[in-house]
């Protein structure tokens, strides 16, 4: 059985490559800019409006929502004047509905509800920390990680 992915909020593909890996062979992504890099099929729409009319179409629903309004980053001097969509809230309403499994991942400001990851965790190049919330009640357990690296010829390490 080929198992169909809905990648809302799409961008470039990380997410849904990381779905292919695991067994995903039939993706699906949608974000409201062209995406010329996106490795598998690609829609350009809002990703509230498709889900809500095609995601009881697939058997699980990944959500990446815009992350500028739960950043840290949102507090630079030359950003505090921008506001941003928070669509964390209205993306789980929307997939509740579909009555399919669905993930939301998102920066550390966001604080989703069932736990955190890293990139590293996983054997990728990408210190990038996420937060998830998801349909089906599951713990995730964050194994230890630690970072090691240079930037800029510098050594980092993070835990």
């Amino acid at each position: 059985m080929m198992l169909r992915l809905l990648d809302l909020f799409c961008g470039a593909g990380g997410a849904a490559m990381g779905y292919y890996r695991a067994g995903f062979e039939d993706i699906v992504g949608v974000d409201n800019r062209p995406q010329p890099r996106y490795p598998f099929t690609f829609v350009l729409a809002d990703a509230l409006e498709y889900v809500s009319e095609y995601g009881h179409e697939f058997d699980a629903i990944h959500a990446s929502p815009p992350c500028q309004a739960y950043s840290v980053m949102r507090n630079l001097p030359w950003l505090k004047h921008k506001t941003y969509p928070k669509l964390i809230a209205p993306s789980a309403e929307a997939l509740k509905k579909t009555k399919r499994p669905w993930v939301i991942e998102n920066v550390m400001g966001a604080k989703l509800p069932a736990g955190w990851l890293c990139g590293t965790m996983f054997g990728l190049h990408v210190i990038r920390h996420r937060w998830f919330e998801i349909s089906i009640p599951m713990l995730i357990l964050t194994p230890p990680h630690n970072h090691w690296g240079t930037v800029k010829d510098r050594d980092f390490w993070c835990v």
